[in-house]
């Protein structure tokens, strides 16, 4: 059974130049994760969770997240050619707001965020995941 999404029901209301070229509010999820998008939802206007936890993040901590998360999508591809099959890697992405660790093969990768502001909070996604979840990233590129 699926958690309760605290991002349930999305609208856009405002006229906050700070959200002027961002998109429309989402939600999009799959199996073992879930994004989500809301502007109007100050200070908390995103959202991201797994299979069976969820955290809402401030705009510092999305625009961090989705930098790391591509970033280290970058960096794994890059190291893929110099791993053998058998070798594993850790990968960090540390920013003032959380922290990313990608951890496992170039091409099969576990996701570990840390918050470190306020609240915190922390979550994981499994390697068989992560791959959709960051194809949703994609989706969310002017963030």
């Amino acid at each position: 059974m699926d958690a309760p999404l605290p991002f349930t029901s999305l609208s856009f209301t405002g006229n906050d130049s700070r959200f002027s070229n961002l998109p429309p509010p989402a939600l999009r999820k799959g199996s073992g994760w879930r994004l989500g998008w809301d502007p109007a939802r100050s200070p908390f206007v995103a959202l991201v969770g797994g299979e069976t936890w969820a955290l809402e993040l401030t705009l510092e901590e999305w625009q961090a997240f989705a930098q790391g998360v591509r970033r280290l999508q970058q960096d794994m591809e890059a190291v893929a050619s110099q791993l053998m099959a058998e070798e594993s890697i850790t990968l960090e992405q540390t920013f003032p707001a959380l922290t990313l660790v990608a951890s496992g093969s170039a091409t099969a990768w576990d996701l570990y965020l840390q918050l470190h502001q306020g609240r915190r909070g922390e979550g994981f996604w499994p390697a068989k995941v992560v791959p959709e979840l960051c194809r949703a990233l994609d989706q969310f590129q002017e963030c």
